[in-house]
């Protein structure tokens, strides 16, 4: 799900399509912002498809440059939701 250099990683990107939600809970705090610092494994956003929640989770660590989505939004397989740089 994440490709790119070795100094800066691509797009995260879903392995389903589904509704982005930013937040673990509605009207929640979002689990990342532009500028957020994340570890592999972290949690950036939830979709959600036929009401069953998938985490998509930083398949890097990094820092968080772009949000590609905005909550809400429905998204496709493979489109890209965030980009992470590796260099932090």
């Amino acid at each position: 799900r994440c490709v790119g250099t070795s100094k800066q990683c691509g797009p995260v990107a879903p392995a389903a399509v589904g509704t982005c939600c930013d937040a673990a809970t509605r009207g929640g705090k979002p689990l990342v912002e532009v500028g957020s610092v994340v570890k592999a494994g972290e949690p950036l956003c939830i979709i959600e498809a036929m009401k069953i929640m998938n985490e998509i989770e930083a398949d890097v660590g990094g820092s968080i440059t772009k949000i590609l989505v905005e909550n809400g939004q429905a998204v496709e397989f493979g489109q890209p939701l965030f980009v992470i740089d590796r260099r932090g």
